[in-house]
């Protein structure tokens, strides 16, 4: 592997760590002006690791639609164990706890 190699495949690695990064902060933001910074700050990474190398810019995006339906599919059999377990409980408290994180969902 050559130092070329190298330098692509750590410039490669960085991007990748800033979008996560991004995408973590993202879900947080509620004003509308700082999410449109935030969003052009996103596009500027992903144009960036595109440039980069577009393998890895497609190979990230389905990455990242791996994870999204990874946690939808989570979150659905979550609330499906929950919904299974509700007619066991007796405790009023818990089951409104239960009920309250059934919602959430």
């Amino acid at each position: 592997m050559d130092e070329h190699s190298i330098q692509k495949y750590g410039e490669i690695q960085y991007l990748k760590g800033r979008l996560d990064e991004l995408h973590k902060a993202f879900p947080t933001v509620y004003n509308l002006e700082r999410s449109r910074r935030l969003d052009s700050r996103i596009q500027k990474y992903y144009d960036k690791l595109k440039s980069v190398d577009e393998i890895a810019y497609h190979l990230y995006l389905v990455e990242i639609n791996t994870r999204r339906k990874s946690k939808e599919r989570s979150k659905k059999d979550m609330k499906s164990l929950l919904e299974e377990v509700l007619v066991t409980i007796e405790d009023g408290e818990l089951k409104t706890r239960i009920l309250q994180q059934i919602e959430k969902y």
